[in-house]
């Protein structure tokens, strides 16, 4: 069981630090293609550049926050929610220090799906890219 949750553990670490480096750039107003793809769950490079605009020299499209959330697809609020993630990760963590086996477990199970879900979202906007833009 200690194993399980070290590894859920490490996975949500890698989500809130993914997601908060997004949201930085999202609301320093340049995020690259990766970013701006997570945060709005649009796979599409052309779609994007038609809501956003054409990419800057550096490769960074220019957004405000509004207009990121305003476009925002229910797998980027998935993919891309710190307060969530941030949560799992401190259950957690009180789960591999702290808390007894029933309450491990249920722990693991509530992170295991979500986790499940998580990977449901990333896959939907993978599959919703164009072939020629993979």
């Amino acid at each position: 069981m200690t194993g399980v949750l070290a590894l859920l553990l490490i996975f949500y670490a890698g989500a809130v630090v993914a997601s908060s480096r997004a949201w930085i750039g999202v609301w320093c107003g340049k995020v690259r293609f990766s970013e701006l793809r997570d945060v709005t769950g649009i796979g599409d490079p052309a779609k994007l550049r038609r809501l956003f605009g054409l990419t800057s020299s550096q490769g960074r499209f220019k957004v405000a926050v509004a207009d990121v959330v305003r476009y925002r697809r229910p797998a980027g609020i998935i993919l891309t929610n710190v307060p969530v993630h941030g949560l799992f990760f401190a259950g957690l963590s009180w789960g591999l220090f702290n808390a007894g086996p029933a309450t491990a477990l249920a722990i693991v199970i509530a992170a295991s799906l979500h986790a499940a879900t998580l990977a449901l979202a990333a896959a939907s906007i993978l599959v919703s890219r164009p072939a020629a833009a993979r």
